[in-house]
Order: structure tokens, then C-alpha cells, then sequence
């Protein structure tokens, strides 16, 4: 790593808070498809003017606005990602990567005297809802390689989706195998229940909320599948998690674990190293895990020909078959 390297690793913070900023001011959804002069956003985002104006500099500068006859313009990537008016915004991704900058603020201390846990406001009925939309928002991309990756026993029926969140992996499986049907498990699923019936998939499609870890679940399932579950938990949980997922799928039958993978070491990928970090800070004991560490616990549990499948560079699939 070069100096120069060295100081924009440093210093990455504050482009990163100029986008997010802006975001949680609603100023990309305010420009929309038109120009807006920095006057008129001032007033519709409920800023100062000279705020407003220097921040516009600030993301016009880093490529996401364009600025023409004194009017700031959405760019393409913008309109995509960015106005809350799309169908493809992660306007709650974003706002969940602020929420976790007070993670990142208190980092210092939580490595000296151990982590906090959970914060009071996880366990609110609206952070719980845009948690929800957020990974709904962040599976836009990571959904279809992600299924594409999946290979589902011979003539499966029936699957669960636990801790599936908003239920987008859910709706995906239903979408790509028309005669399965499927449950979706969570603490909160008042999302799921409206994307399932937005799709027109509430007659294959149940929700049931409760926690994963204690609330019983259905037998001779074909599929299971944990999506972005066991960085919140600690090692003991995840393998009490993974042997109640093989009481409940039937012999033969699979499990799709989806997560950020670390290598032996735990040091690569760094993005995954990063979010182990993270991880120690927003959970109260959750962590990342390498592939081999997975593996043995599957093993441990009673599965056997586990399969890996890289997603991202950071983010992949493991399956086994219940034994």
C-alpha cells in the first residue's frame, strides 16, 4: 500500500458520510427526474442554504450529481439507485449503512470493554421494518446469482426460509420452482406479508413470526434456507441452529446457507473481515465465519457433501445434504 493509499483509506470516511448525508436528507428523491437549483432543495430537504449548497458541491463533485445552468441534476446511477421514486432505490441500505456509523463510533471502546449489544432501537417495530427493506433493497443485485447457485433436490416441494427477512429469497425460489411451497420465519415479517402479496404468492408463500432459535419448526421440509443469519449469532448458537435445520428437512433434503465467508486464516476477504468487525459492535455476539468452520459444524450436525459457490468476492453459498 502506497502513502497516498494509506491517507485515502483514512480519509474514506468522509465521502462515504457526504452520500449518506445526503440520502438521509432525501435530496436525490427531491431532484427526482428534473433539475433543482440549490434554493429550492434548501427548502423541500429542510436545510440551511449554505449547507445545501456546499453539500451539492460535495456530491457533484464525487460524480453522483450533475450540475448544469445552475441546477443540479440526478445522474443515471442516481435516478437507478438513489431517488427513492425507483423501483431499484436502496434508499433503507443506505440509511441502515448511517445507522451504522454509531457502531463505528463507538468501536474504540467496544474492542477495550467488550460490545454493547443489540441497541434499544433494533428491537423497534420501525427499525425492524426498514432492517427488513433494506436487505429487500440489497438483494436487488445479489438475488439472482445468488439463486442461480442453488441446486434443489430432485422434485422439492416444500422449503423454509428462516430468518428470511422482507422474504425476497423467498418470492425468488417460488418464482423460479412453480410447485414449491414455502415459509418464511422472522422476527418481524409485516414486509415480507406485503411484497408476498404484491407478487401474488400468499397462497404458496406463509409467513410466521417468531425467533429462529426457539420457535418450532415444520418437518420433512425439502430446503432450508439461512440468508445472512449466522454472522448474528456465536458459534454455540450456529450449531444449535444448524442441528434443529436438520431435524426439520427430511433425509436427502438440503440446507443453503448464504453469508459472508471468510478463508481459514479469517483475514481475506477484507470486506468480510471489515463486517466481522462490524459485526462484534452491532450484535451481542455475533461474528463471521470461515468455509472450513461452517463445514465442520455442518458435519458436526449430521450433513455431508457440502458444495461451495462464490457469489461476490466476499459473499457466497455453501450447501450440504442431510445425511
Amino acid at each position: 500500500m502506497t502513502y497516498q493509499q494509506l491517507m485515502s483509506l483514512a480519509n474514506g470516511y468522509a465521502k462515504s458520510k457526504t452520500l449518506l448525508v445526503a440520502n438521509e436528507l432525501g435530496v436525490f428523491t427531491a431532484i427526482g427526474t428534473g433539475g433543482r437549483s440549490a434554493e429550492e432543495l434548501a427548502i423541500s430537504c429542510g436545510t440551511v442554504r449554505e449547507g445545501m449548497r456546499l453539500l451539492l458541491r460535495s456530491l457533484t463533485g464525487l460524480g453522483l450529481l450533475r450540475l448544469k445552468a445552475g441546477r443540479y441534476w440526478n445522474t443515471p446511477l442516481g435516478r437507478t439507485f438513489l431517488d427513492g421514486g425507483s423501483s431499484l432505490a436502496i434508499t433503507n441500505l443506505l440509511w441502515l449503512l448511517n445507522h451504522h456509523w454509531v457502531d463505528w463510533s463507538g468501536m474504540t471502546k467496544a474492542i477495550r470493554r467488550g460490545p454493547p449489544g443489540w441497541a434499544p432501537i433494533t428491537k423497534t417495530a420501525n427499525f425492524r421494518r426498514r432492517f427488513a427493506l433494506a436487505m429487500q433493497e440489497r438483494s436487488h443485485i445479489l438475488l439472482q446469482p445468488t439463486i442461480d447457485s442453488f441446486r434443489l433436490p430432485r422434485q422439492a416441494e416444500r422449503f423454509l426460509d428462516l430468518g428470511g427477512g422482507a422474504g425476497s429469497y423467498a418470492i425468488a425460489l417460488a418464482r423460479r420452482y412453480p410447485t414449491l411451497q414455502g415459509l418464511v420465519i422472522d422476527q418481524s415479517v409485516t414486509v415480507a406479508k406485503r411484497l408476498i402479496r404484491r407478487e401474488r404468492l400468499a397462497n404458496r408463500i406463509q409467513v410466521q413470526e417468531g425467533d429462529l432459535r426457539t420457535l418450532p419448526l415444520p418437518t420433512d421440509l425439502d430446503v432450508v434456507l439461512l440468508s445472512n443469519v449466522l454472522h448474528d449469532f456465536n458459534k454455540t448458537e450456529n450449531r444449535q441452529l444448524l442441528r434443529r435445520t436438520r431435524k426439520a428437512l427430511r433425509p436427502g433434503g438440503k440446507v443453503f446457507i448464504v453469508e459472508y465467508f471468510l478463508t481459514r486464516e479469517k483475514t481475506r476477504p477484507a470486506e468480510a473481515a471489515v463486517f466481522s468487525l462490524l459485526m462484534f459492535a452491532f450484535t451481542e455476539t455475533g461474528r463471521c465465519y470461515s468455509w472450513n468452520e461452517v463445514e465442520a459444524w455442518l458435519r458436526e450436525a449430521g450433513f455431508g457433501r457440502c458444495r461451495r459457490h462464490k457469489v461476490t468476492d466476499s459473499i457466497g453459498t455453501l450447501e450440504a445434504t442431510k445425511l
